[in-house]
């Protein structure tokens, strides 16, 4: 019977493995032929341990007599993945246990976009990944090359940064990053000019799907780039967050209502809508 535990990178973890209680315990923990945890004239004996697991494990002993050989594994790595056995003989019965153990690392990703003078870029960021991720860059349908990569490196983990000049404003920009258990897309799309006049209002539209909207961790951010000055003004998370006077978001299209305009109003008005899975920003610039 193989059961498998999804552990949390440098969390702890417990690898079960009951068996009919018995006399004399002798206990294996094993990773294909390193020897992660032994026990027996009951204590355990750790000379013969693998250098990999040095006070990482730990058996539950007040447990042990009740058929309870489960291992605890501290400070998860992602080397640690793989498959388990567990041995246990007693004087009465022998048990075997396989265990696959995974190990999940929390990355995270984001598109920024970037505007100084009349030069635009986007920068699709992976951080604390395993393995390395892969970034792939689309303008409209076509596929294009970064114009730029960084990447760091935090112990085992990766952090990738990709860059990418806009070229053309009226094409959609897309970011993919792949990894083997994970996928992260976003796009960006410049909208047509808005023009309206002083000491008028301005409802500037955010483009979403409604599916989104009610997915978990859904989030909008509306931002505005004047001059290379970039002011938040704006946000929903499941509530409306205004920061700026004359400023509201409407919470059923998430669009952005502007009062009593002025020529400071002018500039590029940025919306995000983020999910856990993917990101859009759709630039549209006010000219007042």
């Amino acid at each position: 019977e193989q059961e498998t535990v999804m552990g949390l990178f440098s969390k702890d973890c417990i690898l079960p493995c009951p068996f009919p209680p018995g006399d004399d315990e002798v206990i294996y923990w094993k990773k294909g032929d390193k020897n992660v945890h032994s026990y027996y004239y009951q204590s355990d004996q750790l000379e013969r341990q693998d250098p990999d697991y040095k006070h990482r494990t730990h058996l539950f002993h007040e447990n042990i007599p009740s058929g309870n050989a489960s291992l605890k594994l501290s400070n998860l790595t992602v080397t640690d993945e793989g498959s388990y056995n567990c041995y246990v003989g007693t004087q009465q019965t022998k048990t075997e246990v396989e265990v696959m153990l995974r190990v999940r690392v929390s990355s995270y990703f984001a598109l920024e976009y970037q505007k100084t003078g009349t030069e635009r870029m986007l920068k699709c960021y992976a951080f604390l990944t395993y393995p390395a991720p892969h970034i792939s860059w689309v303008q409209g349908k076509t596929s294009i090359q970064e114009t730029d990569r960084q990447e760091t490196r935090d112990g085992v983990l990766y952090s990738l940064r990709s860059d990418q000049n806009i070229t053309n404003t009226a094409d959609p920009y897309h970011c993919h990053i792949h990894l083997p258990h994970e996928e992260w897309a976003a796009e960006w799309k410049m909208q047509e000019q808005l023009s309206n006049v002083e000491g008028s209002s301005a409802a500037i539209p955010c483009e979403h799907s409604n599916e989104t909207a009610n997915t978990e961790g859904f989030s909008v951010v509306w931002t505005l780039n004047r001059n290379a000055v970039i002011s938040v003004l704006a946000s929903f998370n499941g509530t409306s967050h205004s920061y700026q006077p004359r400023v509201q978001i409407n919470q059923s299209d998430f669009s952005l209502t502007l009062r009593d305009l002025t020529a400071n109003d002018s500039g590029e008005y940025l919306c995000n809508i983020s999910t856990p899975h993917y990101t859009k920003l759709t630039v549209r610039t006010l000219q007042v």
